[in-house]
C-alpha cells in the first residue's frame, strides 16, 4: 500500500472521525466524576438482580433528597456517586438499602474545580513541551523542511488521538454511565506520550533519509520510504501493547477497567495517526509551501472571482 499517494483519503477519514467526536462531545459532553465536580462517593455491598438493585438505589437516594450522579457495578457491589451528603444521611441510606458499607468519601466543589483546572494545565504544558522538544530535536533536518513543521504535525496527530478518545468516552458515559476521573487524565497523558513516541520513530527516519538524500529524491518519496521502513516496528510495538492491555481488561479489576479501555483506544488511534496522519500532514504542508503557500492560494481565489 502506498500510504503517501493515498494520504488525502486517510486525512479525510481522520477528519470525519475527529469531527464526529467533537459533535458527540458538544452534544453529550463528558460525565465528570466527583474528582472534578465535587460530591460524595459511596461503595456498598448489595446482592440481587442488577436492574432491581439500581432501581432500589435510585429510589432510596430520591427519598432522601440526594441528587444521584451515577451507579457503577464493582466486583463486590456498587459505587454510587451523588451530591454531597453528610454522615447521618449516609448511614440512613445504607440502612434503607440493607447494604454493607465498604467505603465513603466526600470531595468539595472547590477542590474538584481545582483538580479539573490542574488537569487541563497539565495537558497543555505537556503539549507545549512536546512541540518545543520536537522542534529542537529536528532542528537540523537537512533544510528540506522546517523543524517546527515536525512538531506541529506531531501535535495535530496527537490532538486527533485525544479528541477521538474523548468522543468515545462521551458515548461510554451516555450508554454505560462511565465517569471521567483523575485516573482518566493519567490515561490521556499516557496516550499523549505513546502517540508522540510512535510519531517520532517515523519522523526520525524521515530526518535521517533527508540527510542521506544524495540522489535528491523528492520529499514525498522520502516520507513514503520512511513509513515503509518503520511500519513493521510501529505495528509490532502497538500489537504487543494491545495484547497486554486486552489481558488487563479481561482479568484486571473493575477499578482500572475503563482506564485500560482509554489506553486501548489511544494506542489504536495513536498507531494509526503516526503512520496515516502525521507524515501525510508533513507532505501536504511541504507541497503547499512549495507551490507558493498562502500567497498562491490568495491569487487563485482572486482569479476565481
Amino acid at each position: 500500500m502506498n500510504i503517501i499517494k493515498k494520504r488525502r483519503l486517510f486525512l479525510v477519514i481522520s477528519g470525519a472521525l475527529t469531527l464526529a467526536s467533537i459533535i458527540v462531545l458538544l452534544v453529550f459532553g463528558l460525565k465528570f466524576s466527583i474528582d472534578f465536580t465535587g460530591g460524595s462517593r459511596l461503595e456498598v455491598v448489595l446482592s440481587g438482580d442488577s436492574e432491581d438493585v439500581r432501581a432500589k438505589i435510585e429510589e432510596v437516594y430520591e427519598e432522601n433528597g440526594v441528587k444521584l450522579n451515577s451507579i457503577q457495578q464493582t466486583e463486590n457491589g456498587y459505587r454510587v456517586s451523588s451530591s454531597v451528603i453528610d454522615e447521618p444521611t449516609r448511614d440512613r441510606i445504607v440502612e434503607e438499602l440493607g447494604a454493607q458499607r465498604q467505603s465513603f468519601e466526600v470531595l468539595g466543589p472547590t477542590i474538584g474545580g481545582e483538580t479539573r483546572n490542574r488537569a487541563i494545565i497539565a495537558v497543555l504544558i505537556a503539549i507545549a513541551a512536546i512541540t518545543t522538544y520536537i522542534a529542537i530535536a529536528f532542528w537540523k533536518s537537512g533544510g528540506m523542511i522546517s523543524s517546527w513543521k515536525f512538531g506541529i504535525s506531531a501535535i495535530t496527530a496527537l490532538a486527533h488521538d485525544v479528541i477521538i478518545t474523548l468522543g468515545a468516552f462521551s458515548l461510554f458515559g451516555l450508554f454505560f454511565g462511565v465517569e471521567v476521573d483523575a485516573l482518566f487524565v493519567t490515561a490521556i497523558l499516557t496516550i499523549i506520550g505513546f502517540s508522540v513516541h510512535d510519531t517520532i520513530v517515523v519522523f526520525d527516519r524521515i530526518r535521517e533519509n533527508i540527510k542521506n538524500n544524495v540522489k535528491k529524491t523528492p520529499f514525498e518519496e522520502i516520507v513514503g520510504n520512511s513509513i515503509t521502513e518503520t511500519l513493521g516496528r510501529s505495528l509490532s510495538t502497538s500489537i504487543l501493547v494491545l495484547l497486554v492491555l486486552v489481558a488487563m481488561v479481561l482479568f484486571g479489576g473493575d477499578s482500572i477497567r475503563w482506564f485500560v479501555m482509554a489506553f486501548i483506544i489511544g494506542v489504536i488511534v495513536g498507531a494509526y495517526s503516526s503512520i496515516f496522519i502525521a507524515s501525510p500532514i508533513l507532505v501536504e504542508w511541504h507541497n503547499f509551501d512549495k507551490n507558493g503557500g498562502v500567497s498562491s492560494l490568495k491569487k487563485k481565489l482572486r482569479s476565481k472571482k
